[in-house]
């Protein structure tokens, strides 16, 4: 197993299990519930009912047996696909409500875990797809990402965090796993133990800091083998603060060295810090990023090593890397034979081997990228596949950022056999040029609620008009064309060569889909620049820019030394006039209803069906649900003012609910949790009046309350309002400005916290 699910999880799906049958009975609300469940890396799609399963794959990796069931587990109760993500995790899609607990108990049997896949939490945590293999690597980062990701998921307080935090490993200065484009990277560097010996990673001048971590930058590994014969201590140079999304943000040097064993010292530091200050008030701002933004250097290094400085000699904290040591080497069972290639196969081979088999640092061993279509593999394929792995390791697989199976530690001579079993895969792209296996998109509007555009269509489309072209695709090896659907930047269009998003487009009123085109990104060295934007174009014209612009640039690419001397020279003017030249052939509705019609729509482009983000839900948006319920009943009451007698039952009922809301607002700040009615007000009045946040004499209505709730049905923020029951609970009119009193003291408490929803005004002033 690549990470180890602690004990704990097991209890909490005793307690998910519990949430689910709240929600399907109407106990719990469909806000509480998508905070709820989406922590558990279960995301509603854009079709009502329908789940996404995300599972975590520490460091990408996953071995055959684990890959099987899960293909087995989309096949018996999702689309029959297991998809591969560009964070190096594996989703099942379309899973009903009633099956989401069967599948994740079927996958902790196997070693998995969906905990974290989504909201405010620690996310699956990456590395380079050839860390441990790669002769130009530093060392192997893979160890420490997954004894990292086993600490992580065994700390209650990675899973309510102000917004999610992403962590990566690079194993070189290629920065293949994109440190500088993450809320915390670790770049694997190695440094002659003389200069680490007696260093003290103390609190430093912001100044001092940015010329460490300039000096340090660029340096090849190479370099420092060839300056010491000595000893060289593993460690890492640490970035934080950067992330893309719609806002995008290149991240800083923190750290230019620590040694390998305080890989977890600095990370919970961060990530204390960030729990403590984090801006919980505004999804917008919430990341680490925007923290540092706000800080400044200075101010961010300060907070930072205040926590740093606290643990960073603890060595009890070091990470057990131990566990997670695994050998790259194959165990071949003595039943598999080398695989004859067929005549009429063999010139078909060898252009495979040399678009897509790299050779190890191990001797005599291979690692294998199968190019999948969209990301997706079938689960005959996976059984295909996962039957022959079975036979030559555990250690085999990985989940590359590119939506690609790695495969690793392949004796060389058994190529063939790969080559002849990924030939009978539905979903491969074997056949073409490497250049489409580093095609990525997100699923945009076919599931994601966000989504605006198609790029899976999109993507699709590209491909079958570069596919029936001459261009010479095999010398755009490693070029990376990225497309997301909105804003967001799930299929990672920041760091792309080529890169698109999808934004809604119009003429003469009518919207057509379309997309931002940006181009120029750079990864690596220290030096990370996130792409440009440079003009717009609509979908549907895509396909024929896409062939345009590498044509040209395919036919001028070996007068300049590289790609972004050509954009600079001319690819960029070549981007402006292309989206000009097709914005004037963009026909009106009448005359092509289709061009109003995304790829693989059935019907024109509409914002209807976009709905609200589910990745940053938590369970401080119950906050924003009972200011909103307050609000509303507020409103409501106003309305039944100066009515007859009638409507006593409505107005008492409706006061009843103020006093609810108002006593479970601001509990999940104190990381409570109310079962019932009754154990809320017993709450509020322990941990907000008892404890003097708020006044004293707001103590009798929640008595009142309380009381009320004792004798009647629990009432829930599900329960309809507008019906007056019997059983639903009711507090007197003569308690009406008490009822208001209450509400508005919170609310003052409310007003009265940072942005890290700490209180920061004197409990006395806290009063009606």
């Amino acid at each position: 197993m690549f990470y180890t699910i602690p004990e704990i999880l097991a209890q909490e799906h005793i307690k998910f299990a519990e949430d689910i049958k709240g929600f399907v009975a109407g106990t719990i609300n469909a806000t509480q519930f998508k905070a709820l469940r989406v922590a558990h890396g279960v995301y509603e799609q854009r079709q009502n009912d329908t789940y996404m399963l995300r599972i975590r794959c520490a460091s990408g990796a996953v071995t055959p047996r684990q890959l099987k069931k899960v293909a087995e587990l989309a096949e018996n109760y999702g689309n029959d696909e297991v998809h591969f993500t560009t964070r190096q995790e594996l989703q099942i899609h379309d899973v009903l409500i009633q099956d989401i607990l069967t599948v994740i108990k079927k996958l902790y049997a196997v070693g998995l875990s969906t905990r974290g896949g989504g909201g405010n939490t620690i996310r699956n945590i990456l590395t380079s797809q050839d860390a441990g293999i790669s002769p130009t690597e530093a060392f192997d980062p893979d160890p420490y990402a997954m004894a990292l990701t086993t600490r992580m998921i065994d700390e209650g307080d990675s899973w309510n965090l102000p917004r999610k935090f992403k962590i990566a490993f690079s194993n070189s200065e290629a920065d293949t796993a994109f440190t500088q484009a993450t809320c915390l990277g670790f770049l694997a560097t190695l440094k002659p133990s003389s200069e680490v010996a007696g260093e003290s990673l103390s609190e430093s001048t912001s100044k001092l800091q940015s010329e460490l971590c300039s000096e340090s930058t660029g340096k090849l590994q190479s370099e420092l083998h060839s300056e010491s014969a000595g000893k060289l201590q593993k460690g890492f140079k640490v970035y934080c603060a950067g992330g893309m999304g719609a806002r995008p943000i290149v991240g800083h040097c923190l750290l230019p060295f620590i040694p390998d064993y305080q890989v977890y010292h600095v990370t919970r530091a961060l990530k204390t810090m960030f729990d403590k200050y984090g801006n919980r008030r505004s999804k917008t701002t919430s990341r680490i990023k925007f923290l540092w933004k706000k800080l400044e250097r200075e101010g961010f290094e300060k907070l930072f090593f205040e926590e740093f400085d606290q643990i960073k000699d603890d060595r009890s904290l070091d990470l057990d890397i131990e566990p997670f040591i695994f050998p790259n080497h194959a165990t071949l069972n003595p039943d598999i034979t080398i695989a004859e290639i067929p005549a009429a196969d063999r010139n078909a081979f060898t252009k495979w081997k040399k678009r897509y088999v790299r050779t190890q640092k191990q001797k005599e061993l291979i690692s294998i990228r199968i190019p999948l279509r969209l990301g997706d593999l079938k689960r005959i394929d996976a059984e295909l596949l996962c039957d022959f792995l079975n036979k030559i390791g555990q250690n085999t697989l990985r989940c590359g950022r590119n939506q690609n199976i790695i495969l690793r530690n392949i004796p060389a001579p058994y190529a063939s056999n790969v080559f002849m079993l990924t030939k009978k895969m539905e979903q491969t792209l074997v056949k073409f040029p490497s250049f489409f296996s580093n095609m990525i998109n997100c699923t945009g509007a076919s599931t994601c609620k966000l989504g605006i555009c198609l790029p899976r269509g999109l993507s699709d489309a590209i491909r079958t008009r570069l596919a029936e072209s001459s261009l010479p695709l095999d010398e755009l090896e490693d070029f990376r064309m990225n497309m997301s659907g909105c804003p967001n930047t799930c299929g990672m269009h920041h760091i792309a060569h080529l890169g698109f998003f999808g934004k809604i487009m119009r003429k003469n009123g009518r919207m057509y889909p379309g997309y931002n085109v940006l181009a120029g990104a750079r990864v690596g060295f220290g030096k990370t620049v996130y792409a440009t934007k440079y003009g717009e174009i609509a979908a549907k014209h895509i396909p024929q820019f896409v062939h345009d612009f590498l044509s040209d640039y395919l036919s001028v690419k070996s007068q300049y030394p590289d790609y972004y001397a050509y954009l600079t020279a001319r690819g960029i003017g070549t981007i402006e006039r292309l989206c000009e030249k097709y914005k004037e052939e963009v026909p009106s509705i009448d005359e092509n209803i289709d061009f109003y019609t995304d790829f693989g729509a059935k019907k024109v482009i509409s914002l209807d069906e976009i709905g609200t983000a589910e990745c940053s839900a938590g369970m401080f948006d119950m906050i924003g649900v009972d200011r909103k319920t307050i609000k509303t009943a507020k409103k409501t009451l106003a309305s039944l003012q100066g009515e007859d007698l009638s409507n006593q039952s409505a107005i008492e009922q409706l006061l009843y609910k103020i006093v609810f809301a108002s006593a479970r607002m601001l509990l999940v700040t104190r990381g409570l949790e109310g079962k019932v009615d009754t154990q809320i007000f017993e709450l509020f009045a322990k941990h907000f009046i008892t404890a003097g946040l708020i006044h004293q004499e707001h103590l009798s209505i929640i008595e009142i309350a309380k009381k009320t709730a004792s004798q009647s049905q629990s009432f829930t923020e599900n329960s309809n309002a507008s019906e007056s029951t019997s059983s639903s609970p009711g507090i007197p009119i003569s308690q009406e400005k008490a009822v208001f009193d209450c509400a508005a003291a919170v609310e003052t408490l409310y007003q009265s916290m940072d942005d890290s929803l700490r209180f920061v005004k004197k409990p006395s002033l806290v009063s009606a």
